[in-house]
């Protein structure tokens, strides 16, 4: 065998091997190596006067996926809204959950007349009229004109999130809005559970073909963050789901992440 034939085999080896070991990564580990977070772009830093609008399925998403982007954009100066879709009364707990709700967009920045009850029942979204759900997303975003749209990405394997994220979708389509979208359901991410405030959240590796972006949180950030978090007790300490706990304080990391189309920030 001549030495280039030689060459050409060892590096197409080189490249299977390599391919190999990122396939078993994949299928063995649902999340990207710490490492991985250097690669991502940043999206931009919010603005002063900017219109942020925030769709969140259940009392709660808005702070564990996106908390350290509305604390963030609050203290820019931006106008910030949060549209709550379901009324999180699975448990029959509704009015403990608006409650904390309340007290945890407020810590945020958000004022209380910048919040949209929809009321939809938790766990049902996908029972519902979803032209008419649709005609309500449409008429909350021309009421706000948002320039930031936050809400779930249809990928998320909670039903209630993948229909708010297929809907928000169609609802923004014709208008000026960037698109953020976030995800919390979806096998074992985020990894690890439960508190690391030390480590990066990182995608699952599964949907690398979506174009990632972070949002790296400041110290004080976080710090809001983790606070607006410790008003959802109900969820804290919810007994009938002993997984819930770690899934909420595991998004409580070193930065957030959305998935989105916009230019990346410098």
């Amino acid at each position: 065998m001549s030495r280039k034939n030689t060459v050409v085999l060892a590096t197409s080896l080189a490249i299977l091997i390599g391919l190999g070991a990122w396939l078993l990564y994949t299928w063995y580990n649902k999340v990207l190596p710490q490492t991985a977070i250097w690669f991502l772009d940043e999206i931009p830093m919010p603005q002063k006067e900017q219109r942020v609008l925030v769709f969140t399925p259940h009392p709660d998403d808005e702070t564990i996926a996106a908390g350290g982007y509305i604390a963030a954009a609050e203290q820019a100066g931006a106008e910030i809204w949060v549209a709550l879709v379901t009324n999180g009364n699975r448990h029959g707990q509704e009015k403990r959950r608006y409650d904390e709700f309340k007290k945890a967009t407020a810590l945020l920045g958000v004022p209380e007349d910048h919040l949209f009850f929809l009321g939809y029942p938790d766990h049902k979204l996908e029972a519902q009229n979803q032209n008419q759900v649709l005609a309500r997303f449409e008429d909350i975003i021309s009421s706000t004109h948002p320039q930031i749209v936050i809400a779930p990405h249809p990928k998320d394997h909670h039903p209630d999130h993948k229909i708010t994220g297929i809907l928000v979708e169609r609802a923004v389509q014709g208008t000026d809005a960037h698109l953020y979208q976030y995800l919390v359901h979806h096998n074992l991410f985020p990894q690890p559970k439960g508190m690391n405030p030390q480590l990066f959240l990182l995608p699952p590796a599964r949907m690398m073909q979506y174009p990632w972006h972070k949002f790296m949180l400041s110290e004080q950030m976080e710090t809001r963050k983790h606070k607006a978090i410790l008003q959802y007790k109900s969820q804290l300490k919810d007994r009938r789901d002993p997984l819930l706990p770690g899934l909420i304080l595991g998004m409580l990391r070193k930065n957030e992440l959305f998935i989105t189309e916009s230019e990346t920030g410098p």
